[in-house]
């Protein structure tokens, strides 16, 4: 497929004002809920081509932005999301929204009308205006889709958006909103953050609730925010989790580790060079960056793909037991090959994960956070099957999903920023920390911010 670069700017380039700035400036009437849905239509109607948006119904929005607005007016101010334009990926339930998961095949009911995680941001003033396209069922990092058509790159539409979050990615990127909530089971958040340059968060295993949402794999399903910084996933995470991340803070001299070896011939070489480049200027800027070993890491591919194809392919038992009609063939054979799975298989898988999370939980008791890129290459081609990296060939699934899978597995919050742009393309630092440390990392990311060009 041939390279159709598009003038686009780069998000993470210049500074943006922050959610709670903006939430802000609707309670003080000098900007309105009504205004930042026009803005989101028009951006929209302009980036169409990329296909972030799933469903939509504008007049319905322009409504509640108008009661939101009147609100403001009134001084009833719902939350600290008062008029703030949040789209939602499609495996949630959102009210008066359909939920096709980008599939065509039967969906499990999902026990509510809305999910626990939706509701939250209405009650914080959220303007919930649309769902986003997404990798179908949530089984897939690219945002390919045979039945919605592929949610393309806004730096380069010839390539992968990332998944499985990728309208989210795409539309917090091209300001269709000003956030979208999306969910990480293997790096679902993480990846579409890192090929849109923007910052997605996927915080400690069951620190936002998912009733409402269609799962994927419940042992390793995360529900997360992207947008444009730290703090605007912070405030998020505050509303989505109920939990306050205010008494987070950075030590003076941050202790940061790398996993060297397990990086070593992972990488492509340009990512690499942004890679260390981003750690120079770290340790430039005071924090303490030593090399880490968890040999544990190698097995993590080996727990992952049992446990998640396993817990979707019961998910969707009904679908498949009545022929399994509506999958499509990105997803269809996954989803076969599980059900031929033996028990001893997915029961060895979860002892395997224990011991990765073991090792991983005794490593990071000896630091801040360690620090390593998002996806191992650039956002590839879509359709395309492998990469080369500095080890050789491997598969796009392994370069990518394989650089964020092991810490959703393993329940460990983990943010990803932007790092800026190599050859024109988007690259991505991941920040990973201890079990339930959320609001210590969101703390640190805030510290990153801007010392890593």
């Amino acid at each position: 497929m041939p390279s159709a670069r598009r003038d686009f700017t780069d998000p993470s380039s210049t500074p943006h004002e922050s959610i709670a700035a903006i939430a802000a400036s609707v309670a003080a009437g000098t900007r309105s809920a009504q205004s930042l849905l026009e803005q989101a239509r028009h951006n929209a109607e302009r980036h169409a081509d990329l296909n972030a948006i799933a469903w939509v119904d504008w007049p319905a929005a322009l409504e509640e932005a108008r009661r939101l607005d009147e609100e403001a007016r009134g001084g009833r101010l719902r939350g600290p999301l008062h008029g703030i334009p949040v789209s939602i990926k499609d495996l949630y339930a959102v009210r008066g929204m359909p939920t096709r998961a980008g599939t065509r095949a039967p969906l499990p009911a999902l026990g509510s009308d809305e999910a626990t995680l939706v509701a939250r941001l209405r009650a914080a003033g959220a303007l919930v205006f649309a769902k986003t396209n997404m990798h179908e069922i949530a089984l897939g990092c690219t945002g390919e889709n045979e039945w919605t058509g592929d949610v393309c790159n806004p730096f380069d539409p010839a390539r992968q958006s990332g998944g499985s979050s990728s309208g989210s990615g795409v539309a917090v990127a091209t300001g269709i909103g000003l956030a979208s909530i999306g969910s990480d089971t293997g790096g679902s958040v993480r990846i579409p953050a890192a090929f849109c340059s923007i910052t997605g968060y996927k915080p400690t295993y069951g620190a936002i609730p998912l009733d409402g949402a269609l799962p994927l794999s419940w042992t390793c399903d995360h529900a997360g925010p992207l947008a444009l910084g730290v703090a605007d996933c912070a405030l998020l995470y505050e509303v989505m989790s109920q939990r306050r991340v205010a008494h987070g803070g950075v030590p003076r001299r941050p202790r940061l580790h790398v996993p060297a070896r397990w990086l070593r011939g992972r990488l492509a070489p340009e990512v690499r060079e942004r890679f260390e480049r981003a750690v120079a200027s770290l340790r430039g800027h005071g924090a303490e960056i030593a090399e880490t070993d968890v040999p544990q890491l190698d097995d993590a591919w080996s727990a992952y793909t049992p446990i998640v194809r396993a817990e979707a392919a019961w998910v969707h038992r009904a679908a498949l037991d009545a022929g399994g009609e509506g999958f499509s063939s990105l997803v269809r054979p996954a989803l076969d090959a599980a059900r031929r799975m033996l028990a001893v298989e997915y029961v060895d898988a979860m002892q395997t994960r224990a011991a990765i999370s073991r090792a991983l939980d005794a490593a990071l008791a000896d630091c801040d956070a360690w620090i390593l890129p998002t996806s191992t290459v650039l956002p590839p081609l879509r359709g395309q099957i492998e990469v080369q990296v500095e080890g050789g060939t491997t598969t796009v699934r392994e370069a990518v999903l394989g650089q964020t899978l092991p810490f959703s597995l393993c329940g460990l919050p983990t943010l990803s920023l932007p790092l800026g742009l190599v050859d024109g393309l988007p690259v991505g630092l991941q920040i990973v920390a201890r079990r339930d440390a959320d609001a210590a990392l969101l703390a640190l990311g805030r510290w990153v911010e801007g010392k890593a060009p």
